[in-house]
């Protein structure tokens, strides 16, 4: 075999002109074992190195450094940063993938007995650092909209939840009023106007940050737990006790058959807005109803079921219940709970289901695994 030699980048860019697809072919070899370490289900898509390597040659050729083209920049590495984004890498390694071109070309040049060196070398590396900055700049820029969004949806979930237990005191004040006579009444008929309208302009704050921040992100969970084992009873027990109001309110007989003795180990927080939804969702269809909730452990896998004999969830909505900003015409509501629902239960690595026939009911089952080892 020769010894590779030295060249002009005019000689390398004569070689590089007829070798475009064997350089792809190699850079494709390279960055397929790179992508199986990562573990990635499909293929690169690689359509605009062609661009990048044809436009490397004409810089070759004339022996001076060059800038991408106007419909590159704007074009082929950002949005292939975008991609990279979305199929789960990390910015060093979109890096990577383009320093395996680096490579390409070595490999390529080296096997029809050329260098790529000095001004060569140079030249190559400008181009190719220029796609790299951009596809960075553009894999950057994706992942701080996608934290934004997660974090206006963050808030429109804690906006939602607000909602439940600022009716149940909203209930209670009212209940207060009903108790006491006309003279109390009147001495503290001011307090209670000021209540009123204070509790008002949450209810409207709430509203607001609910429809401006609820857009879905596609990202997956904001919601991120901190586990520990605890006694599931007592905490669905005082959230019944604390939504007594609102069951009042709809005329709903709420039942916990939660075994006494059942523990499970889960962000103690999340499961209560996990229950306070789904009993929300269960007062709206079973007025002058019965809900219960109960649960096991199955395996390790603590099993919850909210069920009640209400209305039922119409038939076109069940597939699509848990669908963030679905609503039921006929009901009021912002078509957060559920979804908010079904993110805490699939952020312990649980899943969630509906089931129900019209007229007789609707059941929602939810389980929550241990957590992982290791």
């Amino acid at each position: 075999m020769s010894v590779p030699e030295f060249c002009t980048p005019e000689e390398l860019a004569e070689v590089f002109g007829k070798c475009q697809e064997e350089i792809i072919s190699e850079w494709r070899v390279q960055a397929s074992r790179l992508l199986a370490e990562l573990k990635l289900d499909k293929p690169t898509i690689t359509d605009h190195l062609p661009d990048v390597i044809a436009e490397i040659t004409r810089d070759l050729a004339l022996s001076r450094d060059g800038t991408l083209s106007a419909e590159h920049t704007r074009g082929s590495p950002p949005a292939h940063g975008v991609q990279r984004f979305h199929d789960g890498l990390d910015a060093g390694e979109v890096v990577a993938e383009y320093n395996l071109l680096r490579v390409a070309f070595n490999t390529v040049a080296e096997r029809h007995g050329l260098y790529v060196a000095g001004e060569t070398a140079r030249i190559i590396n400008h181009r190719i650092d220029e796609a790299v900055r951009l596809a960075v700049m553009a894999f950057a820029a994706q992942q701080a909209l996608i934290r934004k969004e997660q974090d206006d949806e963050h808030l429109a979930f804690i906006a939602h939840d607000l909602r439940t237990p600022l009716n149940a005191v909203s209930l209670l004040v009212e209940e207060l009023k009903y108790g006491m006579d006309e003279k109390a009444l009147a001495e503290a008929g001011e307090l209670f106007e000021s209540l009123n309208r204070n509790l008002e302009r949450v209810g409207d704050l709430i509203k607001r940050v609910v429809e401006t921040k609820a857009q879905p992100s596609g990202m997956g969970s904001s919601f991120r737990p901190e586990r520990r084992t605890f006694d599931l009873w007592p905490l669905v027990q005082r959230l019944i006790l604390d939504l007594r109001a609102v069951a009042a309110k709809n005329d709903s007989k709420v039942i916990n058959e939660i075994p006494r003795t059942l523990t499970i180990s889960a962000d103690a927080g999340l499961i209560s807005q996990v229950f306070q939804n789904l009993l929300g969702n269960a007062f709206k269809y079973a007025a002058r109803g019965k809900v219960t909730v109960s649960a096991q452990d199955d395996a390790g896998t603590i099993v919850c079921v909210v069920h009640d004999n209400g209305a039922g969830i119409p038939l076109e909505m069940l597939s699509r219940v848990f669908d963030k900003l679905t609503t039921d015409p006929d009901m009021e509501g912002t078509g957060l709970g559920l979804a908010i629902v079904k993110q805490i239960v699939e952020a312990h690595g649980g899943t969630v289901s509906a089931e129900s026939v019209h007229g007789a009911g609707a059941k929602f089952t939810f389980t929550i695994p241990p957590p992982a080892v290791g």
